[in-house]
């Protein structure tokens, strides 16, 4: 877990560069950074930087820091067009195809902004929760009181990530403050989805990742911690990560759990289809839980085709695979932490540990939980 990249010879496969990254000393950027590296070593590449200041940008490979789009594929993979051996990720052809709001159809009467998927929200309704998505003050009302006549409603910001931006109304009252509230901040002219609020919830993790001549599959829970001013944040993933694709990862688990896999992988080949993804990094939030009758209820929750909080594991994982050739599974994790106490452990591969300016002392490692 602690090779560098000179010690595996990688100089002789070109470059491995990032793009959208600033070298700013952000627990984000330098995360980013770290897990570019992680990359290099195991494609036996170079770092080179920001794709940005690299010439003869086209024999790289890149580690985007967001979705591609259509646009920045032009810059990333020249004329060719999206590809995703040359990269670690995911393509759309439009900005909004990377974010939360596709998940749910459009709130009622609202004009729908520019290129909004509507096919894709009615075929993958029965894989999401109730909800809407609304980019209006009067449809996210509509929408949320319509809600409240089964429960609780979980009001999200589509802008927002990490478990932040998100809300919970019970009432009316409550409803009308938290739209206030994200209108004052700015929140909705990106987006809100609303949607039906579960109790006794679980986070599931369904994924699959691309890189080099290694591909693995995984399936796994997410934590919460604390953050600095007391806040639950995502606090990390333990991934149990299959060698090859889905179906490989199928024959492993148990049978509720090959549910939740099933899931995720109607969401993917809708994404293929409606929303034309070429992905590298593919991974989708599953919920479990109770809904408002104690229900069972379980659904995605959104999807990740960008380089994310589990990405560190995933490439802790792929190390042992490309280690071992005849290695079959491996379980995995990665680690966030805040406070100025916390300490990673000393198998751990370090992404971030320090002071950042605008979230105070964090840490962030990755590591293998069964590896010989």
């Amino acid at each position: 877990m602690t090779s560098s990249t000179e010690d595996r010879g990688s100089s002789d496969e070109g470059l491995l560069v990032t793009w959208g990254c600033e070298d700013a000393p952000t627990h984000q950027a330098q995360t980013h950074m770290a897990l570019a590296r992680h990359a290099a070593e195991l494609l036996r590449r170079r770092y080179g930087g920001r794709l940005e200041d690299v010439a003869g940008a086209e024999a790289c490979y890149c580690i985007p820091r967001s979705t591609l789009l259509a646009d920045d594929g032009a810059a990333v993979f020249g004329p060719a067009g999206p590809d995703p051996s040359r990269f670690f990720g995911g393509w759309v052809p439009a900005g909004l195809l990377a974010t939360k709001a596709i998940v749910h159809p459009l709130a009622p009467g609202e004009t729908p902004p520019e290129g909004w998927p509507a096919a894709f929200a009615a075929a993958a309704c029965d894989v999401v929760l109730v909800g809407a998505s609304s980019f209006t003050t009067d449809g996210a009302v509509k929408v949320g009181r319509r809600l409240l006549e089964r429960g609780p409603v979980r009001i999200k910001a589509v802008g927002a990530s990490g478990g932040l931006g998100q809300f919970v109304a019970r009432s009316r009252d409550e409803l009308d403050r938290v739209l206030v509230r994200v209108e004052e901040t700015g929140l909705l002219a990106q987006g809100l989805v609303l949607e039906e609020h579960l109790e006794n919830v679980k986070t599931y993790s369904v994924g699959e990742v691309m890189l080099g001549g290694l591909h693995a599959a995984y399936v796994g829970t997410q934590e919460l911690t604390l953050s600095n001013t007391g806040e639950e944040v995502y606090g990390g993933s333990r991934l149990f990560v299959a060698r090859g694709g889905y179906a490989d990862l199928l024959k492993l688990v148990p049978p509720d759990v090959a549910k939740l896999c099933a899931m995720a992988m109607r969401f993917d080949r809708l994404a293929e289809r409606e929303l034309g993804l070429v992905a590298s990094r593919r991974n989708y939030d599953i919920i479990v839980g109770t809904d408002q009758s104690g229900e069972p209820r379980c659904a995605v929750l959104e999807q990740s085709w960008r380089v994310g909080g589990a990405s560190p594991a995933e490439l802790a994982a792929l190390e042992v695979l490309d280690r071992d050739p005849e290695r079959r599974h491996v379980v995995a994790a990665s680690v966030e932490r805040y406070g100025a106490t916390a300490v990673p452990p000393e198998n751990a591969r370090l992404y971030f540990h320090g002071t950042d300016a605008e979230v105070g002392p964090v840490l962030k490692y990755a590591f293998v939980q069964d590896a010989p």
